[in-house]
């Protein structure tokens, strides 16, 4: 399987407050610098199946070359981060893969038996969660070569980081 998703790139979780939550990870674990983004525009989103009007921000550091991610959702419209907040509270709720090939990781997936829930678009960037029966929850991102360059900047830069500026606001 991993062959056909490449190896886990992100931890996913759902906050409350990204910058409050960011400062909490930074302060207990030494993890920065976050990049937080309050709101980000979406291309667009669905949630099983229908169009979802979410109103979210995220935040992302890396530890290593792991990227950790924080989600918060501003609106009550229907998503698997609402669901997760309303079921679990604040928490780890996906893991995310980059695949090279991403229509060919979701078929694998979707023949997997697991189901899309919910998939969407940031700025030409396509992603989908999926989950089975067992509560397992995988996200797979449709990032550019560029994109990859970026990430592997990132995670040299947050190597030689210094420790300032821990949560930077954008």
């Amino acid at each position: 399987m991993e062959n056909d998703l490449g190896p886990v790139g992100q931890l996913g979780y759902v906050v409350n407050d990204l910058e409050t939550a960011a400062w909490d990870w930074f302060k207990k674990t030494g993890i920065g610098p976050w990049t937080v983004i309050p709101h980000v525009t979406l291309d667009y989103f669905n949630y099983r199946g229908e169009s979802s009007n979410v109103e979210m921000g995220i935040a992302m550091a890396f530890s290593g070359s792991m990227q950790i991610e924080l989600i918060q959702q501003h609106n009550d419209a229907p998503s698997m981060y609402r669901d997760f907040l309303e079921v679990s509270g604040e928490g780890l709720q996906h893991v995310c893969f980059y695949p090279k090939n991403y229509d060919a990781a979701l078929g694998f997936l979707l023949n997997q038996g697991m189901e899309s829930i919910q998939d969407g678009a940031i700025r030409g960037m396509r992603f989908a969660y999926l989950a089975e029966n067992s509560g397992q929850v995988l996200e797979i991102g449709d990032i550019p070569d560029s994109v990859r360059e970026n990430r592997e900047k990132n995670i040299v830069a947050t190597q030689k980081w210094d420790g300032t500026n821990p949560v930077q606001v954008y």
